[in-house]
């Protein structure tokens, strides 16, 4: 458990008593107090206070930027290709299977 808590985000959970003391003591709404100290914060008086909300300073160590690549798809249209016919002496006929009843007989008795 102190592993987690101190390489991930999991020990700014802690941190929620301080964001609901803060915000009491701010002077506007809700989503007023998240944008100011959270959408690019500049100094203030209470800088200090600020710094100890969730979420402001994630711990360094996980920080990591992916980027990932821009992939472009193109269809094109296929290309036509005609197969050249082979002149074959070969010249498939209609053969009648009649002649393998000749064949296949039942046995006979001498």
């Amino acid at each position: 458990m102190m592993y987690v808590l101190a390489t991930t985000n999991a020990g700014e959970v802690l941190k929620v008593p301080m964001f609901v003391e803060h915000y009491m003591e701010y002077h506007g709404n809700l989503s007023e107090f998240v944008m100011e100290h959270y959408d690019n914060h500049k100094k203030d008086a209470d800088w200090d206070a600020d710094q100890k909300l969730p979420f402001i300073n994630p711990p360094i160590v996980l920080t990591v930027h992916a980027q990932l690549p821009e992939l472009t798809f193109k269809i094109q249209k296929p290309k036509e290709f005609k197969i050249p016919q082979k002149n074959s002496i070969y010249q498939e006929k209609d053969f009648s299977n009649l002649y393998l009843s000749n064949i296949f007989q039942p046995p006979r008795l001498s």
